[in-house]
């Protein structure tokens, strides 16, 4: 591991501020953003094994979330709970497929409802943990179901075998959970995707579980409550701290240490690019038009031959439109 300051880090310039909107405003239809489908009826959670007795659980329905799990002497570590109670049933039965040891911890990577609505179906005996500012907003229940709908088909139903179960253990910064004979490290490098992000780390195999810090092999970052300066620093510290080899991302294609450089290029080209388009007085609109999103970031072929390529594709193009938008938006000090 390398080495880790506590300091608090404030982004790259105060004209990209850390949260800029709400996020309902992700369903504004004028900027092209597609809302990623994550309703999970028909997916399956497959099991790999990524070192001895460490497994990530993978979507065989992309982007509907991946999860995982670590095995230790005393019990299990799952990482996410998932969106409801079968999802979350789906992983306690690949659990039970391995061990018998009883699962001791839950980690919430953040407080998105499709991570954490699966809580409630555990024992009370399991403890979910979490970093404070992902406890926090998982408060506003009723928020995120609402939230959440438009990447279901809208159905309600997906939601109605769950119920808000709030984090037993907080984290700030860091925290190390003992499984026996095996430690498994949460960090919070900074605001990413969430005020929250937490990655989950083991550090014996170079594993890291990156919720949505760190989407699937073939994607870009989702601006989805952060700017574009802070979500550089937090991947910069991310890359300075931990040695990755294999990332499992809270969607999407299982992907290596070197996304992460991928990240921190593109999210430099946005910063630039926004920058000299406001400079050369151009509005929005223009400077969405003049800054495409690259060959590099997007003829990598990660999932070309899936069926839902063309839907991927199109997704990827929305999404690089909305964080142009809100980088534009933040350099320009205006929050709507």
């Amino acid at each position: 591991m390398k080495g880790i300051s506590k300091t608090a880090h404030a982004g790259l310039s105060p004209l990209i501020p850390a949260v800029l909107a709400p996020p309902e405003v992700l369903t504004q239809a004028a900027l092209g953003f597609i809302p990623p489908p994550i309703k999970p009826n028909g997916a399956r959670l497959e099991t790999k094994e990524l070192a001895p007795g460490i497994y990530g659980l993978l979507s065989s329905k992309p982007p509907v979330d991946n999860s995982g799990f670590v095995v230790g002497e005393h019990g299990v570590l799952v990482i996410d709970a998932h969106i409801n109670g079968a999802m979350a049933g789906q992983i306690q039965t690949a659990v039970r497929q391995v061990t018998n040891k009883p699962i001791l911890y839950v980690v919430n990577t953040n407080y998105h409802g499709d991570h954490t609505f699966g809580n409630s179906a555990f024992s009370q005996e399991t403890l979910i943990v979490a970093q404070q500012k992902t406890a926090e907003i998982m408060r506003d229940f009723e928020r995120e179901k609402q939230f959440l709908l438009p990447y279901v088909d809208n159905d309600r139903t997906v939601f109605s075998d769950v119920r808000l179960r709030l984090p037993d253990l907080v984290l700030d910064e860091y925290l190390e959970l003992d499984l026996g004979g095996r430690v498994v490290e949460l960090y919070h490098l900074g605001h990413g995707n969430t005020p929250g992000d937490t990655v989950v780390y083991v550090p014996e195999a170079r594993v890291a579980w990156t919720g949505n810090l760190i989407v699937g092999e073939g994607n870009i970052p989702f601006l989805i409550e952060g700017g574009a300066g802070a979500y550089l620093e937090t991947i910069a510290k991310f890359t300075n701290t931990l040695e990755v080899s294999t990332i499992i991302p809270g969607h999407g294609l299982l992907t290596s240490g070197p996304m992460l450089n991928r990240y921190l290029s593109y999210l430099s080209e946005l910063i630039e690019s926004t920058r000299k388009a406001i400079r050369a007085g151009q509005n929005l609109e223009e400077a969405i038009a003049a800054i495409p999103l690259g060959e590099k970031y997007t003829q990598d072929g990660a999932g070309a031959d899936l069926p839902s390529a063309a839907q991927f594709a199109a997704f990827r193009r929305g999404l690089h439109r909305w964080n142009v938008w809100r980088t534009y938006q933040g350099m320009k000090g205006d929050p709507t």
